[in-house]
Order: C-alpha cells, then structure tokens, then sequence
C-alpha cells in the first residue's frame, strides 16, 4: 500500500512540474483569415464632383450621410474633374480626359455618381438616386470579398497586400481596382475653395441645408472621400482576375507598392473593389468592396 501511495505521489509530482499547454497569443494571428463561406454586400459611391460645381456640396452632404449612416457598409471615392484635385494620371492618353468621368459620365453632368457602377441611364446617376440604389444593392449576395494588408510603411512606400477570396465560381473578366484615398483635404490656396450654390447668396438658395449659412464661396471647404490615385498594377481599367482563381474558397492575391508622398496619414486610405469589366459604361457592376486605413488591416467582413 505504501509503495502505491509513493508511486502517485511521483506521478503528480511529475504532472506539476510540466509546463501548461501554450495559450496562442491573439496578437500573433495573422491579419487575413481563411476565406469564409459567404461575404457581406458592401458599396462604393463613385461621385463627379468638381470645386467650381456650385450644385456638388449637397452631393457631398449626400455622400458623407450614407456613409456615416452605414458604416463599414458604404464607402465614396470622389473623383475631381479639371480642379486642383484632380489625379492627372487617370487622363486618357488618346483624349485627355479623365477615363472614368469619359466612359461613365460622358454627359458631362456634376454632380453625378454611380452606386457600385450599376445603372442603366443617365438619370440612375443622379445623386437623388443614391439613397434608394444604396438599398437595394445591400440586398445582393456578392460571390467575392476582399482583405486588405496595408501596414508595412518605410519611407513613402506602402507595401500593400489584397486578397480577394470567393464563396462562389465567377465566370468572365472581373479586375481589381484599387484606389488611393484621403479625407479632410483643404488649403489656403483658393484653388481649394468650392463654390456653393445653396448659400443665402447662392443662385439656389435652400434654408433646409447647412450649406445655406456658408459662403457662395466656401474657402477652406474640407474635401472628403477624395480620390488621389489609381494605383491598381493594371491602371485605371484595373488588374485583371484569372479565371482559374476565381473558384469557391480560394483567395486570390496581389502584391505591390504604393507611392503615398504628399498625403495625410492620419486622412489617408486603401479603397478596393472587384469590377465586372464592360466596355459599355452600364455593362459594370462591382461584386465587393473593401476600405483600410493607411497603417492597417482589414479581414474580410
């Protein structure tokens, strides 16, 4: 009996003296987790806009309220045509103009935006219609999602990561686009300044909205949602998607720099979304959208 009691006496002994199983550190997962089964719908609001448009700062108000109203949900990107923020580099060679504002807007209409680029008229452009496109398109089931990885910044240059992963088999040409964004854009330069046709002095005036106490002027106007570059490998008509990869569960990924000199990094953003190309401007959609801030990541949903 006593030779047994011994004998357990060592056994927990021993047991005690082990080390605990290792807990994993939440810390050192990774920032992109397996592709799950199902995606949420998310959207983007391409808005024309321009600084001499006295009718775009209620857009804008428009634009800023659905996002703040959806969050995570709804995101803008603001593309300035023939202004001070204008990307330059998005200009067609062939015309000069800017590729999206000629293909999508050629009526050559601002304010004017498309919800996730679908749309079958002019008159779907219209920011009156962004509310209700907005809503009904939170009702689809996209096939793809997307993680971002946008950490890793040294001197200037993000090195940047996008994953787009599938719950369902896509079948044509889906590209990835990917945008270089930033909020809270002002200067004292007055090429800054956005006219406003809203105010008191505006040549149409309307007390409902804020912009009526505001200058017809606005100097020192803060520009959100701004598109600064394109910056998808593949240029403005986005980096094509191989039919192999887009198959249920698998994550697809690209690797490049991005140039971030002369934005904000506190303001500044990763935008991208997966487009079903078209050459007719009504032949697009895009399936999923994601945004990270610069210096983050984002997982999937």
């Amino acid at each position: 009996m006593k030779n047994y009691l011994f004998l357990l006496l060592v056994l927990f002994l021993n047991s005690c003296s082990k080390n605990p199983p290792a807990i994993p550190n939440p810390a050192n997962a990774p920032d992109v987790s397996a592709v799950p089964a199902d995606f949420e719908q998310k959207i983007v609001i391409e808005n024309f806009t321009q600084t001499t448009c006295g009718q775009c700062p209620k857009a804008s108000l428009i634009l800023d309220s659905l996002i703040r109203f959806n969050p995570d949900r709804v995101y803008g990107a603001s593309i300035h045509i023939s202004d001070v923020l204008a990307d330059t580099l998005s200009n067609s060679i062939f015309t000069g103009q800017n590729y999206y504002d000629s293909l999508f807007n050629s009526s050559g209409i601002y304010p004017s935006g498309m919800v996730n680029r679908v749309g079958t008229s002019v008159s779907d452009f219209s920011p009156d219609q962004w509310a209700s496109k907005v809503f009904t398109s939170m009702g689809r089931t996209p096939s793809c999602g997307i993680a971002i990885e946008a950490k890793d910044i040294h001197d200037n240059k993000l090195s940047l990561t996008v994953h787009v992963g599938f719950s369902a088999a896509l079948a044509g040409d889906y590209r990835i686009h990917t945008y270089l964004m930033e909020d809270n854009v002002y200067s004292n330069n007055p090429s800054y300044d956005q006219l406003n046709d809203f105010s008191i002095n505006g040549s149409t005036p309307d007390t409902l909205l804020s912009l009526y106490n505001l200058d017809d002027t606005i100097h020192l106007y803060h520009h959100n949602n701004v598109l600064r570059r394109v910056v998808s490998p593949g240029g403005f008509t986005g980096t094509p998607i191989p039919q192999s990869a887009m198959v249920s569960g698998n994550d697809y990924v690209i690797n490049f720099e991005v140039d971030i000199s002369g934005i904000n990094l506190e303001y500044g953003s990763i935008l991208v979304f997966v487009d079903k190309y078209a050459l007719s401007p009504y032949g697009h959609w895009i399936e999923n959208v994601q945004s990270v801030p610069l210096g983050e990541s984002k997982d999937w949903n």
